[in-house]
């Protein structure tokens, strides 16, 4: 097998499939606009219908004209990885060296746009609480904070179902000692690869190393109508090195991220 006969549409599929499965993030967003981008600098035109009164009716009707408003999702990150190899043909009838390639260039992708999305607490408005986990007398719980976090919610109409919590390890940690914290079975293989470790006060609790420290570490809630993410690997190709005996391969993937509904999205300052 040649260099030649390479085919980018299978190792693109290939690629996406493993970053999807190795984010935190990523089964705690949406992709509603996913299909709609082709390059970075596209823009992604998001409408919001304004909300229909309801009035009382005493014989006449009045019609009100409403006003939707719109936001812009911007595909303006750029990310690409490249390996060479000695001899991609070689690399190609091992199946497993390939992979292994693979799967570590689609972890360094997740890695990267999990940290992105981690950072977006700067807009959760003024949906920020606060926990000293250092405090021994008396010792903070998590528990107080979570319902507070739930309070917050349920005050700005945000569905009960499908929140979540994402807590650093040392968070993970405190909350374990809690009686309120119902662990995940270990039986759910599947969902623990994915971060996923328990649940308190009607949140699902996920853990991440990738959560920002800015004075103290950022831990997030919500629920996934608060982040659309929209990516596409677009390029995908191998070539003969010109300076070296050497074939490589390499990738690009374009991505934008927003908080398109920052009611759903809160913060909790945790000092570690």
């Amino acid at each position: 097998m040649s260099v030649k006969n390479f085919i980018p549409e299978l190792w693109s599929r290939q690629l996406l499939t493993n970053f999807r499965k190795n984010l935190v993030f990523g089964s705690l967003i949406n992709r509603n606009y996913e299909g709609e981008i082709r390059d970075a600098g596209d823009t992604v035109k998001i409408t919001t219908p304004s909300a229909i009164s309801v009035n009382a009716y005493s014989g006449t009707v009045t019609y009100e004209t409403p006003v939707s408003t719109q936001q812009s999702l911007l595909i303006d990150q750029q990310r690409y990885w490249a390996f060479e190899l000695d001899d991609v043909d070689q690399a190609q009838a091992n199946v497993s060296l390939m992979q292994a390639y693979m799967a570590e260039a689609a972890y360094a992708l997740a890695n990267d746009v999990d940290a992105a999305l981690a950072g977006l607490y700067t807009e959760a408005g003024s949906n920020t609480l606060t926990i000293d986990l250092t405090a021994t007398s008396p010792r903070q719980n998590m528990y107080p904070v979570i319902v507070d976090a739930g309070r917050i919610l349920d005050e700005a109409n945000v569905p009960r179902t499908g929140r979540w919590a994402v807590l650093s390890p040392k968070g993970y940690a405190h909350v374990l000692k809690e009686a309120e914290f119902i662990q995940a079975s270990d039986s759910a293989h599947a969902t623990l690869l994915s971060g996923q470790v328990g649940s308190i006060a009607g949140f699902t609790v996920y853990v991440s190393n990738n959560l920002t420290l800015a004075t103290s570490r950022k831990y997030l809630f919500g629920t996934n109508a608060a982040i659309t993410v929209a990516d596409q690997v677009t390029k995908t190709e191998a070539l003969r090195r010109e300076t070296a005996f050497k074939d490589a391969v390499r990738g690009l993937l374009v991505y934008g991220r927003k908080v398109v509904r920052p009611a759903a999205l809160g913060v909790i300052s945790a000092t570690e």
